[in-house]
Parts: C-alpha cells; sequence; structure tokens
C-alpha cells in the first residue's frame, strides 16, 4: 500500500501506462483529485471531480470525466460506492470498505480487518467479494450521529 498522494498518483499511472494508455492532463487530473480526496471523504462524485478540475485550471469536459473513470474503474484502480442516488469514485490501491450514512451521504472508511468476518462469510455461501482480482468492497449503510439526532 502506497502512503502519499503523490506516491498513490504514480502507482496509478503506472498501471495505465501498462493497460497502453497515455497519462493525459484529463486523466492526470482526475487521479490527483481522487488521491487528494483521500483525507476527506475519500471519493467523489462525477461532478465533484469536474468541479475540481476546473476549479485547478483543468480544462475538460464532464463526458471527458465521465470516460476517464469509466476506464479507471474497468482497470481497478478507481472503485464506485453509491450514495444515494449518486456514484462516487474513489481510488482501489488499498483493500478498504465504506460505512455510508443513507440520510446525508458522509461516508466513512472502514479497515479490512473490521469486515473480514462478513467477507468469508459470503465466501462460505459461495459469493466472491474479489472475483475480477480487484479488491471489491462491502458497503454498510446506516445512519450517521447527525442524522438519527437531527430527526
Amino acid at each position: 500500500m502506497t502512503t502519499s498522494e503523490t506516491e498513490r498518483v504514480n502507482a496509478a499511472v503506472q498501471r495505465l501506462r501498462r493497460a497502453g494508455l497515455r497519462n493525459t492532463a484529463a486523466r492526470r487530473g482526475v487521479l490527483d483529485q481522487l488521491a487528494h480526496a483521500v483525507g476527506g471523504r475519500g471519493h467523489l462524485s462525477v461532478s465533484e471531480l469536474h468541479h475540481a478540475l476546473l476549479a485547478r485550471g483543468v480544462v475538460v469536459e464532464l463526458s471527458t470525466v465521465h470516460r476517464v473513470l469509466r476506464q479507471l474503474v474497468e482497470l481497478g484502480i478507481a472503485h464506485t460506492v453509491p450514495v444515494g442516488r449518486t456514484t462516487t469514485f474513489g481510488l482501489a490501491d488499498d483493500i478498504h470498505h465504506h460505512a455510508v450514512c443513507g440520510t446525508c451521504g458522509d461516508m466513512r472508511q472502514l479497515p479490512a480487518e473490521a469486515v473480514a468476518a462478513s467477507v468469508a462469510a459470503a465466501r462460505a455461501v459461495g459469493i466472491d467479494t474479489d472475483q475480477s482480482g480487484h479488491p471489491n468492497g462491502v458497503v454498510v449503510y446506516g445512519r450517521c450521529v447527525r442524522c438519527r439526532t437531527d430527526r
């Protein structure tokens, strides 16, 4: 597992190159934003990514952001987590799982060890959570403390 944003992006760029894809400004921008997002919620929607890129001066069409994200997911560099009616994207360079508030969309990462028993139970009944060779995370939905107390 790599730790710094730069290391994470460089590792992803190497995977792109091995897949025969160039390191374009759009791809690099998306990777930079996804690596930077780890410090916060960890995942961004297409719209959030697009706005962040434009704010950084990376002029890119929304359709290009969609296309880059699709490529990154297909290569296992990024993964998706549904939050309400929105799909969010995060880097898939370390195995982790998610707890998502179904009311406000707050998302927290869970360490792999915390979900290991559920993954083992799924495998025991014939469901493999890692069929593609890329780590697929478990998403647990509930309500955060703020939403439970705000009612």
